[in-house]
């Protein structure tokens, strides 16, 4: 990174130096386009000079013709004249002489300072072009060096992105992990119970939010019937006030008819065919046309007013229905929100529903696997269990093996341990008092035939722990008394062969 702050320095100080260059040469242009300006200057100068000598020396020459015309026919007697003429024409010669070699050294100067200023725009034109040359390679190093540094951010960026990525997945392992150890049945319960009751809460706020919708459905329904009847008595009022209006014009009419018949002649009544009143009538007339009069001000009156009280409510109504329907909207955003909150918390739910279930068979995969564990290391020879069973000589079992329902409890790793310890010491002991026993032969078997050597006392693990001796019937085979224990399952199965013939007749 270093180096490349480096690079940008030397970068922008070139750009700098290619500035200034660039100024300087714009300079020396400038006063190139000067000094071009002075020659065209002086060239003109010349070009002017040149015509103003030649036409000086056209009319000098027309003159000594003259002269020399004039001369021939007066040769005697103006011959001073002619050495004055002669002399005037030698200086006449004698100087523009003179002005065209001041004129060529002033353009031999010109040509020369030309060529130095050439000379000097050529070295200057040569450092630009090396200039120039020195920036193109800067610019190529600076592009291969941006281009490097591009590939190392592009580098640094994607060793940031799997940075990135083995940070998230870290924090992924821990999550799950934190989310294994903090998977407490008791924590879950509480959470699908807090989960069930925000959903029962957002549940509620929507069918409030529902009820509100409908409430305010309702109430614009009702304003626009209020517009609707508020409209209907404006009509009505318009056309009593259009029926006042003409009652009015009639009742005019009928006076200014009445006015006009009185004044008027028989004649004229004849041919109007008006009828002729008294004076009462005329009366009972006016009265009437009056109350009309008034009656059509007073409907007018009260047309105006429902008209008034129509706008004022139609207005009122208006304001209601835009409430209603801002509320309304209100309603339906808070809706939109609950709606939202009961799906994020249905998804939570069924998140930690999920997690209850894979920690459950987790669980219940660890219990099977410890449990066929204990099975497997408790599975030892018949000669270390604690029920030792008794045996004649044939090595029939003497004792009856009947079926005991036997509780599987959940054992720990640590009782499995001392269970294990526990047998393996009576085993022990076990080897070491049958080492102890005396061997005892055939001939001393016979010879006692009222003791049993090999009968031994069976312990059976009940509730109460308690030893007991079976005792049993004896039966005689041949010259040797061996005593054989008959079991009560023998007995039992005669009884239940006996039941079972007994239900089969």
């Amino acid at each position: 990174m270093v180096d490349i702050a480096k690079l940008d320095e030397q970068a922008a100080q070139l750009e700098r130096d290619l500035i200034v260059k660039e100024r300087e040469t714009l300079d020396v242009l400038k006063e190139l386009e000067t000094t071009k300006n002075t020659v065209e200057e002086l060239k003109s100068k010349l070009q002017k000079e040149a015509s103003e000598i030649n036409s000086t020396l056209a009319a000098n020459s027309v003159d000594a013709k003259l002269n020399s015309a004039a001369g021939i026919s007066e040769k005697g007697s103006h011959e001073n004249s002619m050495n004055d003429y002669q002399n005037g024409i030698g200086s006449l010669d004698t100087c523009p002489s003179l002005a065209p070699g001041f004129i060529l050294l002033e353009l031999k100067q010109a040509k020369l300072n030309l060529m130095r200023t050439t000379n000097d725009l050529a070295d200057i034109q040569a450092t630009v072009d090396l200039y120039n040359k020195k920036i193109e390679k800067e610019r190529m190093l600076l592009g291969k060096t941006r281009q490097r540094l591009s590939s190392s951010t592009s580098k640094v960026s994607s060793l940031e992105e799997e940075l990135n990525l083995t940070k998230q997945k870290l924090q992924m392992v821990k999550d799950t992990e934190d989310l294994g150890r903090s998977h407490d049945p008791l924590d879950v319960t509480r959470e699908l119970e807090r989960l069930s009751y925000e959903t029962e809460q957002f549940k509620k706020v929507g069918e409030a939010a529902r009820l509100e919708v409908l409430r305010a459905t309702s109430e614009i329904e009702q304003t626009k019937t209020r517009i609707k009847t508020a409209e209907m008595r404006l009509v009505a009022a318009k056309k009593m006030k259009e029926a006042a209006k003409a009652s009015e014009a009639v009742a005019l009419a009928e006076i200014k008819a009445i006015s006009n018949g009185e004044n008027s002649s028989a004649d004229s009544k004849k041919k109007s065919g008006s009828v002729t009143l008294t004076f009462e009538e005329y009366s009972s007339l006016i009265s009437r046309a009056r109350e009309a009069e008034e009656a059509c001000k007073g409907r007018v009156m009260d047309a105006e007013v429902l008209v008034d009280d129509a706008n004022v409510s139609k207005t009122e109504i208006l304001k209601k229905v835009e409430e209603a329907t801002q509320e309304v909207k209100i309603t339906k955003k808070a809706l939109e929100e609950a709606l939202n909150r009961v799906e994020a918390a249905n998804k939570d739910k069924l998140a930690v529903e999920e997690a209850l279930r894979k920690w459950r068979s987790e669980r219940g995969k660890k219990r099977r696997s410890v449990h066929n564990s204990t099975k497997f290391k408790n599975s030892c020879p018949s000669h270390l269990r604690k029920e030792s069973s008794l045996l004649d000589v044939r090595g029939l079992d003497l004792v009856s093996n009947e079926s005991k329902p036997v509780l599987k409890s959940s054992l720990s790793i640590g009782q499995i341990l001392s269970r294990k310890l526990l047998l393996t010491e009576e085993y022990e002991n076990g080897m070491q008092a049958e080492k102890d026993k005396k061997q005892v032969s055939l001939g001393q078997m016979l010879s006692k035939p009222n003791t049993d050597p090999l009968s031994v006392s069976v312990k059976k693990t009940g509730k109460d722990n308690a030893d007991e001796q079976i005792h049993g019937k004896r039966k005689k085979f041949g010259f040797a008394r061996i005593s054989l224990f008959v079991t009560m399952q023998s007995k039992k199965k005669k009884k239940q062969n006996a039941s079972s013939r007994f239900d089969y007749l």
